[in-house]
Order: C-alpha cells, then sequence, then structure tokens
C-alpha cells in the first residue's frame, strides 16, 4: 500500500513545477518501469534530493526509507516524506542489518563516490535474497554537446563533487559483476529535451537569484507554465533521433550470492583484451 503524507501548502506548491517538467516525468515513468508491482515491498530510495520525486516514488506503492549525500538534499526531501530523511556519512550508508530491503534505488549517486565498488558491496548486504537494485547514471559519451553547453551555463557540479563523468553500460555490468545479474539496461532522456532542461534550469537559477523572495514562486510557476510548450516540441522532435541513445541510463539488476568474478589473465599476465589490441598492434 502507497505510504499516505498529508503535505503542507508551500510543499503542495513546489510540486507545480515537477509537474511541468518532462525530464521528471520521464525519469519517474522509467523508474517506475523497472520497479513494476512493489506492494508491501520494503524500498531504500538512495540520492534523494528532489522533494517532489520522493514523493511521487512513494505513490507507487511500498514502504519507504531515503538516504541524501548531504544536509541540504535532506531538508529539501524532508517536507515530502513521512519519516526521517537519513544522511549519507563519508560515503557509508546508515543501516547495519543485512537483508532490510527488497528493492534498492540509487540516483546520481554513484558519480560522486571515490569507492563505487565498497558501495555497491554495502547495497548487496541490505537487500534480501533475490532483492533488486535499481540504478540511474548518466550516459557516458564520448563527446556530448549538451554537456559542453551545461558547462557553459553553469548547471555542471563543481569538479571536485562527481568523481565521474557517467557510466557506460560496460562500465555499468563491471561494477555490478560480483553480486548482481543484471536484467536490463535502457537509455532515455534525448539530445531535445535535455537541451530545453539546461535553458529552463538556467533561467529558474537566474529568477532565484536575482527576483525578491515574494515574486521568486510566481515566477518560476510562470517559466514551468511557459516551458511545456517547448518539452512537448522537444519530445516530438526527439522520437526523430530514435537511433540516437539517450543521456541518461537506468538498469536493473538481481541480487545474487557475492562472489567476485576476476577478468582471466593469460600466462604472461596480460588480459584477453589487452592481448587482442597487442595482437592488432602488430
Amino acid at each position: 500500500m502507497a505510504e499516505h503524507f498529508e503535505l503542507s501548502p508551500e510543499a503542495e506548491q513546489e510540486l507545480y513545477p515537477f509537474k511541468k517538467n518532462l525530464p521528471n516525468r520521464i525519469r519517474l515513468q522509467e523508474i517506475a518501469r523497472s520497479l513494476g508491482h512493489i506492494e508491501n515491498q520494503d524500498c531504500l530510495e538512495i540520492g534523494a534530493s528532489s522533494g517532489p520525486f520522493s514523493y511521487h516514488l512513494r505513490r507507487l506503492g511500498g514502504q519507504w526509507e531515503s538516504v541524501s549525500g548531504n544536509g541540504d538534499a535532506a531538508r529539501q526531501v524532508q517536507p515530502f516524506v513521512a519519516g526521517q530523511v537519513h544522511i549519507m556519512d563519508g560515503g557509508t550508508l546508515p543501516f547495519k542489518k543485512k537483508g532490510e530491503f527488497d528493492i534498492i534505488i540509487v540516483m546520481d549517486m554513484l558519480e560522486t563516490l571515490t569507492e563505487g565498488e565498497s558501495f555497491i558491496e554495502e547495497c548487496h548486504n541490505l537487500l534480501r535474497p533475490g532483492g533488486r537494485l535499481i540504478v540511474s547514471v548518466r550516459n557516458r559519451k564520448a563527446w556530448s554537446l549538451i554537456a559542453s553547453l551545461r558547462r557553459v551555463l553553469g548547471l555542471e557540479p563543481p569538479a571536485n563533487q562527481m568523481r565521474e563523468k557517467g557510466y557506460t553500460e560496460a562500465d555499468l555490468f563491471y561494477l555490478l559483476k560480483d553480486g548482481f545479474d543484471v536484467m536490463q539496461v535502457r537509455t532515455y532522456s534525448r539530445f531535445f529535451v535535455e537541451l530545453t532542461q539546461a535553458f529552463v534550469q538556467f533561467f529558474e537559477r537566474r529568477i532565484r537569484a536575482t527576483c525578491e523572495s515574494t515574486q521568486t514562486a510566481q515566477k518560476i510557476r510562470r517559466l514551468h507554465r511557459t516551458s511545456g510548450f517547448f518539452y512537448e516540441l522537444a519530445y516530438q522532435l526527439d522520437l526523430l533521433l530514435f537511433f540516437n541513445r539517450g543521456n541518461s541510463m537506468i538498469a536493473m539488476a538481481k541480487r545474487r550470492a557475492w562472489h567476485p568474478r576476476k577478468t582471466p589473465v593469460l600466462v604472461d599476465g596480460r588480459s584477453i583484451s589487452e592481448a587482442v589490441l597487442s595482437k592488432a598492434a602488430d
């Protein structure tokens, strides 16, 4: 059964921009697609930074706990959820009991961690046998116009906050190989939607930085009301780019017994891929 929680009038107002933001809706749809039916399941959300997103996750069903990367993010989420929003301590999750959850969702967190393998092992310990891990990350591309534009607009996090610029599908398989079977990987959010989102975020930041507090909410609502048309147009244009992989990637993996898988090596110590590359160079 979905958790019931009475929102404050201030929190209710913040739901409006979320509903008008197409990338948020697409992301929630992709998460819901991976979750399936979760009635009576214990779920953990790691990387919680958007209160409206956490609120809508709970409406999908199940019993939820939320973990944020820092205190500021936790304070943004708290008005939208019942119970405490936990904070990660130096990359360590604030749970000690093994097998506490049926599902763990990790959103925009792996890119910030220096010890991704240890974090995944920690998630493995917290999941029950057969539990599911859902990971949402940036899809790393050799070159991205959107990433370049976001840097120019000042929308990218500081370099010291991002350890990775994203993951490829091969990266995720390698990271999860010791304790999970990857069941599916999908990409979403293509060029024109990402382009529109970048400019909406840029103008929203300018409003928050330059407007009086009494006018901020009204102007942001107007911005998101106007952006709805451009988002829908961008989505239609992206349908023409069906051959292009999206800028975000989501993987769903099933927990199995933890068994480190080592890359096979030849007698001379080289990996098979290194030997193939060396032969090709010859």
